[in-house]
C-alpha cells in the first residue's frame, strides 16, 4: 500500500515548478460551467441595536451596517480564478429577471466574460446569509432545483461547445440547482476529452455519476461521506478515498477535509497533505476557492498532488477572511514563498507583472 503524507513543504525543485506555474496563470483561460447564483450578505452589530422591537416585545432590533452581493456558487468559482489573474469565463443559467442583470453587472466589474442564458421558469438563485457581530445566523434561499429543459440544454451545449476549445482547463460546478440534467455533463466531459482540455468537477453526491471521465473529481469530506458511509471511521480514510475513485470513473478523486487538509489518489498512490494551523474566521465559499486554484495549478503543468497542495494553501488563506473573499495572485505566491521557498535556497521573486 502506497502512501504519501506531507505537511505542507516539498523540496526545492517542487517548490519552484509551484511558484512557476504561480508566475504563468495570466496566460492560463479558464472556462466555468455551472450552477450560477447570487449571494447577499448582511452585517448587523449588537453595538448599533435598538433597546427592543416594538413589533415583537422581548425581541431586538439591528441596524444594518453593511450588505455585501456578490456571485455565488459557479460565480465564485470565477470570482476565485480573475482575482488570480486568469483570464475567466463562466457560462450558467439564471432567471428571466433583475437579479439576472446583477450578476451580469458583476461578472463585468470583474472582467468575467459572461453567459448567463436566461429560463422563464425559475427565479435567479439567491442565498441571503445574516451575520451579526461576524458570527454566520442564518441563510435564507430563494431557488428553483428543477432540471433545465431540453431546450434550454441544447443551448447551453451550443455555447459550452464554442467555449471549450479555447480554453486551457474547464471546471463544472454542480450545486444542484438542474443545470446539469442527464446527457449535459457526459457531454460537456467528452468535449473536453476530444479537445484535449482537463476537466476538474464539483458535483454534489446525487449526481456523482454524471461525471465519469472527468480528470479530477472534488468533493468535500461532507460529501464523501454521504457517498461511502466509511469515509470517516477511524483508519478508513484512505480505503474510503480508493472507493470513491472507483466509483465515479475519474482520473484523479482529491476530497477536501476542511482544517485537516486534503487528501486524494491518483489511480496509484494515495496522498494527504495536511492543513495550516491558522485562524479560521470565516470558511464559507472556501471550497470554490480551492477547487479554482487546484484546476488552474493543475492546467499550469503541476501533477494532481502539487496542485491539490496549493489548493490547500489556498484554502489557509481565504478562511481568514469575512464572508465569501478571494486572494490574489501576489497573496497566494507570498503565502507559497514563504511556506516553501526557504527550501529553494535562493530568493524568491514576486510574480511577473504584479
Amino acid at each position: 500500500m502506497t502512501m504519501k503524507v506531507h505537511h505542507g513543504g516539498f523540496g526545492p525543485k517542487p517548490a519552484e515548478k509551484i511558484l512557476k506555474a504561480l508566475d504563468s496563470l495570466p496566460s492560463r483561460k479558464v472556462t466555468v460551467i455551472g450552477d450560477v447564483m447570487l449571494d447577499l450578505f448582511q452585517f448587523c452589530r449588537t453595538g448599533q441595536s435598538k433597546p427592543i422591537d416594538s413589533e415583537k416585545p422581548g425581541k431586538r432590533a439591528y441596524r444594518l451596517t453593511d450588505k455585501v452581493m456578490t456571485l455565488g456558487g459557479a460565480g465564485n468559482v470565477a470570482v476565485n480564478l480573475a482575482a488570480l489573474d486568469v483570464q475567466t469565463s463562466i457560462l450558467g443559467v439564471a432567471g428571466n429577471d433583475g437579479n439576472r442583470v446583477t450578476l451580469k453587472r458583476l461578472a463585468e466589474r470583474r472582467g468575467i466574460r459572461h453567459t448567463f442564458l436566461p429560463d422563464d421558469t425559475r427565479p435567479t438563485t439567491v442565498k441571503s446569509r445574516l451575520y451579526l457581530d461576524d458570527s454566520y445566523v442564518i441563510r435564507v434561499d430563494e431557488e428553483s432545483t428543477e432540471r433545465i429543459s431540453a431546450e434550454l440544454a441544447e443551448r447551453l451545449l451550443e455555447r459550452a461547445r464554442g467555449e471549450v476549445a479555447g480554453s486551457d482547463v474547464v471546471i463544472l460546478s454542480d450545486y444542484d440547482k438542474g443545470l446539469f440534467r442527464s446527457g449535459v455533463s457526459e457531454e460537456i466531459v467528452g468535449l473536453c476529452r476530444a479537445s484535449g482540455v482537463p476537466v476538474v468537477v464539483d458535483a454534489k453526491p446525487p449526481n456523482i455519476g454524471l461525471f465519469a471521465g472527468a480528470d479530477i473529481v472534488a468533493p468535500n469530506a461532507h460529501e464523501a461521506a454521504a457517498l461511502v458511509s466509511t469515509f470517516h471511521a477511524p483508519g478508513r480514510r484512505e480505503q474510503g478515498v480508493r472507493r470513491l475513485f472507483e466509483m465515479v470513473g475519474a482520473k484523479n478523486v482529491v476530497v477536501t477535509l476542511g482544517e485537516e487538509g486534503v487528501c486524494g489518489f491518483d489511480g496509484r498512490a494515495y496522498f494527504h497533505v495536511r492543513g495550516h494551523a491558522v485562524r479560521e474566521v470565516d470558511a464559507v465559499g472556501c471550497g470554490d476557492t480551492v477547487r479554482a486554484v487546484m484546476a488552474v495549478a493543475y492546467a499550469s503543468g503541476l501533477d494532481i498532488e502539487s496542485a491539490a497542495s496549493v489548493a490547500n494553501d489556498a484554502a489557509a488563506l481565504i478562511v481568514q477572511k469575512p464572508a465569501v473573499s478571494s486572494i490574489s495572485r501576489d497573496e497566494l505566491y507570498d503565502f507559497v514563498s514563504k511556506v516553501r521557498g526557504e527550501e529553494s535556497g535562493r530568493p524568491l521573486e514576486a510574480p511577473s507583472g504584479s
